[in-house]
């Protein structure tokens, strides 16, 4: 078991280094006011990526993917939604005027190959190879990397090149991950005889809760650009881009939550609440001790990294976010594999609805966007509290 969690969080900070660094490069070429706009379009990616790995990578996980129908009808979903989701957000993009045109059709092309790579890890960490998943991001970077040196040889770079570099990089990541799936996990099947309803019936639900938080991120950005511009943005993206890998050392420890407990669930056992609010303590003392050394640093390490200065309350605000998801994503991960998904959706709804409310509210009373992740972790918080309580509802004998 600590193998594998440790696996887990070194695939997700891996994950969030690489991103991490791509976003400090963007702010440092392009500047503060072209990284709000990367922030917003890179926001989308993560959200049309939600939606595919909630509707396909946790079902593959939960549901018998050995199964012809079941196999099929994972594929034919990836496709179908994957397509549509890259072309509708590129001729968004393209035709609102928020990109051009060429910039529109590689923001597409990234967003695609994106989701298609995130399917590919979770196929990864569904046989519980998660130094696998790293080699397979590690990959992707170098060549995005590459792509990147290559422009910049030729011309000045622009986001359009970053666009690129990300499409090229999850294209050749997404073949190396394939490469490294194990081959009784490494083949397709024809789509005749697809069992949609099957995927369909587990995988929407986990689906519109994996966009929540994406979205709510993505709203929240929308929400700052109309009250306060896109240099707002860009500086609040700063920060919590800084604090990024607390919360994704948290996913990382959440998703192999959710791979041990579908395990458990397929044996016929339950996982146990105790063994949550035991995660729960320590990635909120991981949490802490890792925010505390970020807000010492940040005066020091935003020049270096973003090329303004963090504002401090920000990064503490996002820290106290992290935190609050600390709290809730282990709970939800025991209920949504125990077939409580549409509970666990309903709540994570409520208090996401709840957060943006409450953030709207301060921003018209003319509050700093940097208090905003004060209201987000709030209402996480609470979502948390019910959460919690449909775990402890169950009928699992170890729960207290």
């Amino acid at each position: 078991m600590r193998s594998n969690a440790v696996g887990a969080i070194a695939a997700q900070s891996v994950q969030a280094l690489i991103s991490l660094v791509l976003q400090i490069m963007v702010s440092r070429i392009l500047g503060i006011d072209d990284f709000g706009q990367f922030a917003i379009l890179y926001g989308v990616i993560v959200l049309a990526t939600a939606v595919v790995t909630g509707l396909v990578g946790d079902t593959l996980i939960v549901l018998d993917r050995s199964q012809r129908g079941i196999r099929a009808g994972l594929e034919g979903t990836l496709a179908v939604v994957t397509l549509t989701a890259a072309v509708v957000a590129g001729a968004i993009a393209g035709g609102t005027g928020f990109l051009s045109m060429a910039e529109a059709v590689l923001f597409g092309a990234a967003l695609a190959a994106f989701a298609v790579e995130e399917i590919v890890r979770r196929l990864l960490m569904a046989g519980m190879s998660f130094f696998r998943v790293v080699a397979t991001d590690l990959a992707g970077f170098v060549v995005a990397l590459l792509v990147l040196g290559a422009v910049w040889l030729t011309q000045p770079l622009t986001l359009g090149a970053f666009l690129g570099a990300i499409a090229a990089g999850q294209v050749v990541a997404a073949i190396v991950g394939w490469l490294l799936v194990t081959p009784g996990d490494r083949f397709l099947v024809g789509l005749r005889g697809a069992d949609y309803a099957a995927v369909w019936k587990y995988g929407s639900w986990r689906g519109l809760q994996q966009t929540l938080r994406p979205a709510m991120f993505t709203a929240t950005r929308l929400l700052v650009l109309s009250f306060a511009g896109l240099t707002a943005v860009g500086e609040l993206e700063a920060a919590r881009t800084y604090t990024s890998p607390l919360i994704l050392v948290v996913g990382g420890f959440s998703s192999y939550l959710f791979v041990r407990f579908a395990a458990k669930h397929r044996e016929g056992a339950r996982g146990s609440l105790r063994e949550a609010d035991l995660v729960v303590l320590v990635l909120l003392g991981l949490t802490l001790v890792m925010g505390a050394v970020a807000v010492l640093l940040a005066p020091w390490l935003g020049p270096i990294l973003f090329g303004v200065q963090l504002d401090t309350l920000a990064v503490v605000a996002w820290i106290v976010y992290g935190a609050s998801v600390a709290m809730v994503t282990p709970y939800g991960a025991l209920s949504a594999v125990s077939g409580r998904q549409t509970a666990v959706f309903l709540v994570r709804l409520g208090d996401t609805v709840l957060g943006l409310t409450a953030a709207t509210l301060l921003l018209a009373g003319g509050w700093s966007p940097s208090s905003v992740p004060f209201a987000l972790a709030v209402a996480s918080v609470m979502g948390g509290i019910g959460l919690r309580w449909i775990a402890s509802a169950s009928k699992d004998p170890s729960a207290p």
